[in-house]
């Protein structure tokens, strides 16, 4: 939730609690709560309620409905509790019942009855980034809760503990850990969602060969260099791995990482020749930063990576540079299996542009292009799988030339600006991808569900202020 025009967020509101009851507690939840409803046409909302309005419409389902007017789910609503000293074991009870996100970064400490009630919550993400320690028996009920869960300030996990949070199935943020023993990195190596680990900065081959295991995306963001074994036992892995702060490989280290399969972000690396090598031949997709000035072997031994690569720090495009990344090979031999982002160039010329669009190994992805002229826009569309997701304006003319697209597909998920006449042909192409709020009707919201009445801001505020003086010394219950 963003500041807006009204005045502060509700984040800045709920973060001035500092003591909850039970009863308080209650209150809150039941102020947040969003229950989502099907009305035979869609689900239920009121797009003026303050509460959803900053929730990014998430709706979390939790039963499929009997009949049309049936509540489905739960809007994934964020209750930011930054400054909740204590949690006592009633409190946890209620705030667990929160459909949603929620945040208590101020607590420093948990009782292992609390952390059971907090492995019960389920809905939406649980942060305890203030956390110092966790024991075994707090990390195993933590481990069962079902959702996005963060302890970015432990400084030690056992393996005991390890092994509990490794019953987790979904994001685990362990950020705040600068040693983790080779017991516990075995225990996290059974953990089945996103693991980030972001702290570590050495990494013993040991803790890599386990980490290597894991099968989820695994986040080291913290070495800068890697040993010849760490380097080695990396490149046995299968799956996600961003080492995003890696700055340098040798000869060696480059070709044994490079036998990693799957997505690899190096968006750190210096890239020598011996590196572009090796990394053309590693298989997944690649994220990796050039300078500007890369000599075109380099960029083209690095084209030749199988798989999709996204390039980072490339900003000037001549025609030598674009024949180089149009000319990647084909996954597999197969047309449209890989992809290629070239994520820093702003600018395109109508000749550049043309032989970009003359690639066929796979999308062709422009993030960094703002606006397209229309003769850019006239090349670019001969592309079969074409993304432009962020130009935000098109002229008339130019919106007229990329409803044209005969390929697959091409995606505007950012534009904003667009005449109704653009926007019409655009529609009329179902193989271009537009923002949702392009699509949508003019039509009043539909109503909340039944027996929910939506406060306004107003009272939304003035009620949480109230559960806010409550809880300070002499304030009225």
């Amino acid at each position: 939730m963003t500041n807006s025009a009204d005045g502060p967020s509700l984040r800045t509101h709920t973060s001035t609690i500092r003591h909850l009851d039970a009863a308080r507690a209650r209150t809150l939840v039941a102020l947040f709560r969003r229950p989502a409803a099907f009305d035979g046409d869609g689900l239920a909302r009121d797009d003026s309620d303050p509460v959803t309005a900053g929730a990014g419409g998430s709706i979390n389902l939790e039963r499929s409905p009997e009949d049309p007017a049936a509540v489905v789910g739960h809007h994934a609503t964020h209750i930011y509790l930054h400054e909740l000293r204590r949690l006592p074991l009633s409190v946890a009870r209620e705030l667990a019942r929160h459909r949603g996100h929620l945040y208590l970064d101020r607590l420093t400490s948990l009782t292992h009855a609390v952390a059971e009630e907090l492995g019960r919550h389920a809905g939406g993400g649980l942060s305890l980034n203030n956390l110092r320690a966790l024991s075994a028996a707090g990390a195993w009920s933590l481990g069962q809760h079902d959702g996005e869960l963060s302890l970015n300030r432990l400084r030690h996990l056992d393996a005991d503990a390890a092994l509990g949070l490794a019953q987790h199935a979904n994001e685990l943020y362990l950020g705040g850990l600068r040693r983790l023993s080779p017991a516990a990195a075995a225990a996290l190596s059974r953990h089945r969602g996103d693991l980030s680990l972001d702290g570590i900065v050495r990494l013993s081959a040991r803790v890599a060969t386990h980490l290597a295991r894991h099968r989820g995306k695994l986040h080291l963001h913290g070495p800068e260099r890697l040993t010849d074994a760490t380097a080695a036992a990396l490149g046995r892995r299968t799956g996600f791995l961003c080492l995003r702060s890696l700055k340098q490989l040798s000869t060696q280290q480059a070709h044994d990482l490079a036998h990693h399969r799957g997505p690899l972000l190096l968006s750190s690396l210096a890239v020598h020749d011996d590196v572009a090598a090796s990394l053309g031949r590693h298989e997944g997709s690649l994220v990796i930063s050039v300078p500007d000035d890369i000599p075109l072997e380099r960029l083209a031994a690095l084209v030749e990576h199988r798989g999709p690569i996204s390039i980072e720090g490339l900003e000037r495009l001549d025609a030598a540079r674009a024949a180089v990344l149009a000319a990647q090979p084909c996954h597999r031999g197969i047309a449209g299996l890989s992809s290629l982002f070239l994520c820093a160039v702003r600018e395109l010329t109508p000749a550049v542009a043309a032989i970009l669009a003359s690639s066929r190994a796979g999308e062709l992805a422009l993030p960094g292009l703002r606006s397209i002229s229309e003769d850019v826009a006239r090349e670019l569309v001969k592309h079969p799988l074409l993304a432009l997701d962020r130009v935000s304006r098109l002229t008339d003319r130019a919106a007229a030339i990329l409803a044209t697209h005969a390929g697959a597909s091409l995606s505007l998920r950012n534009l904003e600006h667009v005449s109704p006449s653009g926007l019409a042909k655009l529609r009329d192409n179902v193989g271009i991808a537009l923002p949702r709020r392009l699509f949508e009707s003019t039509a009043p919201p539909r109503a909340a569900p039944a027996g929910h009445k939506c406060p306004t801001r107003q009272s939304l505020i003035a009620a949480i202020e109230q559960i806010a003086r409550a809880g300070l010394p002499g304030g009225v219950s």
